[in-house]
């Protein structure tokens, strides 16, 4: 009966989401700028409050970084030594992961819609004697690094707060293009919608939403976890 509930609770959300308008790109950057400028390590990573320190801040980018990439089983067989590897990582915020992703790859992109995340970051990882991360502000739909070029892209508490559906699939087509052939990428999308006047509204998806998203460009579905949860996971690779 819960699920039943919890069902028709979920398929009403999306139904009063199309009846509201959609936050643009440009709104979309000058609100992660507003955000920032307020609180940048609380509007990254909410769950521990408004006062979350610096070191708290840090370990939890380490203990992310641990468990969604450097422990994850199928990266380890696909991507082998990670050292070796180019990593890009979609709404890097302030470095929160970046700078642990960065230590153990070759080299590390970050991209992100906000410039003042951007900028906080950049610091932040030079505080940190992080030599081997550029962050780089972009526009939120595409990827400042050559085709073909990147052995793994990774995104976590970013997609689910693109403002459409239309935006994840030029984020998706740009990883298409951006990874190099045999590459590899993790990425998080919503798996619960939320009520669109959310600050942090994005589209939320199931896996047959996902197989849509990938049509057309040269992404292979390896696997899904928790469908229908907070945190979606999907793992996509470019085959040679």
């Amino acid at each position: 009966m819960k699920n039943i509930l919890r069902k028709i609770k979920r398929a009403f959300q999306k139904i009063r989401n199309t009846m509201l308008a959609t936050e643009t790109m440009t709104a979309s950057k000058k609100k992660w700028n507003k955000l920032s400028k307020k609180n940048p390590r609380y509007y990254v990573l909410t769950d521990f409050g408004e006062d979350i320190s610096e070191e708290k801040f840090a370990e939890t980018g380490k203990e992310d970084c641990q468990q969604f990439i450097l422990s994850d089983p199928l990266l380890q067989e696909r991507l082998g030594d990670f050292s070796q590897k180019e990593a890009l990582e979609v709404g890097c915020g302030i470095g929160r992961i970046s700078q642990f992703i960065a230590h153990n790859f070759k080299s590390h992109i970050g991209v992100d819609i906000s410039e003042a995340m951007v900028e906080f970051g950049s610091n932040r990882l030079k505080e940190n004697g992080v030599a081997n991360s550029k962050l780089i502000a972009a526009d939120g739909q595409t990827y400042p690094v050559p085709d073909n070029s990147i052995d793994f892209i990774f995104s976590f508490i970013v997609f689910q707060h693109m403002p459409d559906k239309k935006v994840i699939k030029r984020n998706i087509e740009e990883i298409s293009r951006s990874l190099a052939p045999g590459g590899t990428a993790k990425i998080q999308l919503r798996g619960i919608p939320v009520h669109k006047k959310s600050w942090y509204y994005g589209p939320s998806f199931d896996v047959n939403a996902v197989n849509k998203l990938i049509e057309g460009t040269s992404l292979t579905l390896l696997k899904t976890q928790d469908e229908g949860e907070r945190y979606f996971w999907i793992w996509l690779s470019k085959e040679s």
